[in-house]
């Protein structure tokens, strides 16, 4: 797989959780696609790492309200194009903390 790139900033609302916007032009690609098929609004890939949930950072999907038909279309979309040993996390984005810091520190990959 090509490599990828991140900037990490620490997230404001957990001192220990940081957020690091994930680039990876192959996989914003195939999912530019889907997220035009599914009525996605935005997207943004990005990694989070929580030491309370181990070490190792989360990949992490955040796009606008679709529904949960297309959230699963797009899960499964997505564990079809990654190797078996990543897995990425879909979120919706939504008011809440978590999703107000991926939109201040990430750059949408997709955007309608």
């Amino acid at each position: 797989m090509p490599s990828t790139s991140t900037q990490s900033a620490q997230y404001e609302g957990d001192s220990d959780l940081a957020i690091a916007a994930l680039r990876h032009p192959p996989l914003e690609q195939a999912l530019s696609v889907a997220c035009a098929e599914l009525a996605v609004a935005e997207a943004y890939l990005a990694a989070v790492r929580d030491p309370s949930m181990g070490a190792q950072p989360r990949l992490l999907l955040a796009v606008s309200a679709t529904g949960v038909a297309a959230q699963r279309r797009l899960a499964g979309l997505v564990a079809n194009l990654l190797p078996d040993e990543l897995e990425l996390d879909l979120i919706e984005l939504a008011d809440d903390s978590l999703s107000v810091a991926v939109r201040e520190r990430c750059t949408p990959f997709y955007r309608r």
